[in-house]
């Protein structure tokens, strides 16, 4: 099981940079580039000619699921970084585990943001609320390994 650890914690800090707040994580998913759709709402500054829908994506994003005890986060890397739910201030909530379906939520003032990983066809759907700086509702999809 220490190797187990260990060998999350190095996959964990190779992916996304995190090393000493999840050195201790169980790895329970990990995921590539999410594609989706999404509806992002006017905004003077963002979307002066919205709202509308737009094909939206996270092209060389991943999504990695993991556990700490009765803890879990979603930590992500992008074009822009690699960080996770906790450490941007969310409260993630496990909202439901049948074994093959893990849904995870990250709740703050700005975003509402939704995972339902599959493992048995290693896929995670994912909703996207956001109130600023872009204002949208999306929902993503991604392959996990």
């Amino acid at each position: 099981m220490k190797e187990h650890r260990s060998l999350v914690a190095s996959i964990v800090m190779a992916t996304t940079g995190f090393s000493v707040a999840h050195a201790n994580a169980e790895l329970v998913a990990h995921c590539g580039a999410s594609e989706g759709r999404g509806y992002f709402f006017f905004d003077e500054l963002f979307n002066p000619n919205g709202p509308a829908w737009e094909t939206d994506g996270i092209s060389g994003g991943r999504i990695i699921l993991v556990r700490e005890g009765d803890n879990w986060d979603i930590l992500f890397g992008d074009a822009v970084g690699s960080f996770g739910y906790r450490q941007d201030g969310a409260t993630v909530v496990l909202l439901s585990n049948t074994g093959d379906y893990i849904t995870v939520g990250a709740f703050t003032e700005n975003y509402v943001e939704t995972y339902t990983f599959n493992l048995r066809d290693n896929e995670v759907v994912w909703t996207c609320h956001k109130t600023g700086p872009i204002p949208k509702v999306a929902i993503y999809r991604a392959d996990c390994g």
